[in-house]
């Protein structure tokens, strides 16, 4: 033998020993895959062979016929059909939550729309949780909901979760003309969706005064905004205010953006009930989540200054729960309730704060940013003097029928704050104008114009005379 041959040989041997020791190291992870594999795949079989029975056979090819009429049968539908994005039902409904909510109510009898509600998931399951409210019903509403029958040839738990994961696919095959997010952006979940996007800007404080909010929510918001804004053939903001903002940080040209205001607030057609028990008798009210934005920290030492003078003062009641970086409010605020002054009330019922607005002295509202602002109007319908921060967009709202102070200037709030509590002249004034911009809000207003900005995002012609951009 030629001493070339014995090279090969001693290379393919070398060559398969170092394969063989490669295989060996894999082989045992490598066999314990496929022995899970096996004994899983059997373990289905199995399942699935003791689950079939004829009338499991039946139910089965119904449930898949009933679902392939669901997305096979697309015959044009006259009315405009709108996806709708509604998770923020789902948690514990602050502005946004109460403005879905209101909006959905306000055109749930519209003849010419069909409006799918899409939650959390659009499969149905043993351990699905439940709104925080109940949801708007009516003709134009529909809950999208696949139910999974339990008695099926496949397992109820492996079809829920193959069907999970499809939910790009089942919401694009429902082929709505829109897709409405009313919370900034539209969750991923909708990235195969081929209607035309609309989406609601609240407001820019993660550009405005981005130190107060939180760092997850901060990264969202920057991370994903300007897409969705890109992505968007119309936009929809609260308040001018915020539409000016769009326009001066060059997310969106103003032709793009509509501006949509608030109606009167959740608490107009609640009961009024009882205030909670630890409320005092004469008490200045202030509602919402006890954060930086909120400006608790120049409030609380506006009261200071308010009590170092020689009139009465009115306690001071929080209704709200504490949110991101408070930790100096809630030493603030405990200090304030040692002293006797202050009284922190955490969430209470709808029937309990139209009391608390009802019989508050005055509403403090002293935000440093706001792209609304609800407890304005909702002071407003109560009859009840209001005092807020001096900045855009509450001037939009209130107008004559509030008394302004900087953010800055605790001074200067303290004496709105005296002048609203002790001038009788100055409350008659404020209640007159107050009621004057309360019925100028309405939510069926507000329904018709968004279901105009929808129309002309579908290509559609308005039916509704409401404001254009």
């Amino acid at each position: 033998m030629e001493p070339e041959e014995h090279a090969t040989d001693a290379g393919d041997r070398w060559t398969a020993r170092h394969m063989r020791r490669a295989l060996a190291r894999r082989l045992p992870r490598t066999h314990r895959l496929y022995n899970w594999t096996r004994i899983q795949g059997v373990h289905y079989v199995k399942v699935a062979l003791g689950m079939f029975r004829p009338r499991r056979a039946v139910a089965t090819f119904a449930w898949l016929r009933t679902l392939g009429r669901r997305f096979g049968d697309r015959s044009p539908d006259p009315r405009l059909t709108v996806g709708v994005e509604i998770a923020a039902l789902w948690e514990p409904l602050t502005g946004v939550g109460w403005y879905l909510h209101r909006l959905l109510e306000a055109v749930a009898d519209r003849p010419d729309l069909r409006l799918r509600l899409y939650g959390p998931t659009v499969v149905d399951s043993p351990d699905r949780v439940e709104p925080q409210v109940p949801l708007p019903t009516g003709p134009a509403l529909e809950w999208v909901l696949h139910d999974v029958p339990e008695d099926l040839i496949v397992p109820r738990g492996l079809l829920i979760r193959l069907l999970r994961r499809l939910e790009p696919l089942l919401i694009a095959a429902d082929a709505n003309d829109v897709i409405f997010g009313p919370n900034y952006f539209l969750p991923r979940r909708f990235r195969l969706a081929r209607g035309s996007r609309v989406v609601t800007v609240h407001d820019l404080g993660f550009r405005t005064v981005p130190w107060t909010l939180q760092e997850e929510t901060l990264s969202e918001l920057t991370g994903k905004l300007e897409h969705s804004i890109f992505e968007a053939g119309r936009i929809i903001t609260v308040s001018q205010a915020i539409k000016d903002e769009l326009a001066a940080y060059g997310y969106a040209e103003p032709a793009r953006v509509q501006v949509v205001h608030h109606g009167p607030g959740h608490l107009s057609e609640i009961t009024e009930g009882t205030p909670p028990a630890a409320t005092p008798d004469k008490f200045a009210l202030h509602v919402g989540t006890l954060e930086p934005r909120k400006n608790i920290l120049m409030l609380l030492e506006a009261w200071r200054h308010l009590r170092l003078r020689s009139v009465p003062v009115p306690d001071l009641v929080f209704v709200g729960r504490f949110g991101w970086k408070a930790e100096a409010i809630r030493s603030a605020i405990a200090t304030a309730q040692r002293e006797g002054w202050a009284h922190h009330l955490g969430y209470v019922s709808e029937g309990e704060l139209a009391a608390l607005y009802r019989r508050a002295s005055v509403v403090v509202f002293p935000s440093l940013y706001e792209g609304f602002g609800l407890p304005a109007v909702e002071a407003f319908w109560a009859g009840t003097p209001l005092v807020c921060s001096d900045i855009a967009a509450l001037h939009e709202v209130a107008g004559a029928a509030a008394l302004y102070a900087p953010t800055d200037r605790p001074d200067l709030f303290a004496e709105r704050v005296e002048e609203a509590i002790n001038s009788r002249a100055t409350r008659e004034r404020l209640a007159r104008a107050g009621a004057q911009r309360a019925s100028a809000l309405s939510w069926k207003r507000s329904g018709e114009i968004t279901v105009d900005v929808w129309r002309r995002a579908a290509g559609r012609r308005a039916t509704t005379t409401g404001p254009r951009p």
